[in-house]
Order: C-alpha cells, then sequence, then structure tokens
C-alpha cells in the first residue's frame, strides 16, 4: 500500500481555514495534553485529554492498576477541518509549507550575513 501525500498547494489551503492552534499542532505536533476528564469503572479508567491549542481529544483506557488497556484514540471532531480528508497525508512538501505558516504572526529578527 503506498501513501497518498497531499499537495504542498492542498496543503496551503488548508492553513487558510486553521486556526493558529491547529497550525501549531499540525507542524510540532500537540505537545500540551492534559487531562479533561477521567471516568471509572470497576477494573478500569478512561482518561480523556484535550489539546488546548487545536482542540484534538483522544482518550485511553487504563487498569486501576495503570497499566493500559488500549492505545490512545484520536477524536479530531471538535478540531473541525483539522484532517486533510480526501486530498492525502501531509509529506515532506506540506510540512514545508506547515512550518512557514507556524511562522505568520510571528516577529521575526533580521540578522546581517556574516
Amino acid at each position: 500500500m503506498t501513501t497518498e501525500w497531499a499537495s504542498a498547494q492542498a496543503v496551503e489551503d488548508a492553513t487558510t481555514r486553521w486556526s493558529p492552534g491547529q497550525i501549531e499542532c499540525r507542524t510540532y505536533g500537540h505537545g500540551l495534553w492534559r487531562p479533561h476528564t477521567v471516568t471509572h469503572r470497576p477494573g478500569q479508567y478512561t482518561v480523556y485529554q484535550r489539546c488546548p491549542r487545536c482542540y484534538a481529544r483522544r482518550k485511553q483506557r487504563i487498569t486501576e492498576s495503570g497499566y493500559p488497556l488500549s492505545g490512545w484514540q484520536m477524536d479530531y471532531h471538535e478540531a473541525d477541518g483539522y484532517l486533510l480528508k480526501g486530498v492525502g497525508r501531509v509529506g515532506p512538501d506540506g510540512k514545508a509549507v506547515l512550518r512557514l505558516a507556524a511562522l505568520r504572526g510571528h516577529p521575526v529578527i533580521e540578522e546581517p550575513d556574516d
């Protein structure tokens, strides 16, 4: 099975719809996960987390001893438009577009050539 990569233009188009937080998470990853809700039933906890930058959610079930019963399951429902449905995954060219998009709105300090 070959991976379908989104074109750089498709990623650029998507960045016009994404929030700054969504762009940052697509560029740098979700480094801000925190427990949002925890539920318990006999034998297990379910930990729900929400990324405060892009609003993606994930959950994992763990035993009462703290061992995972499942891997993390992602939910992008509240991160509207986060996934590039129908155009492919973000590959190297798309990542380059994302890195530049993540810099928009940040002050840039020009340095002279040496």
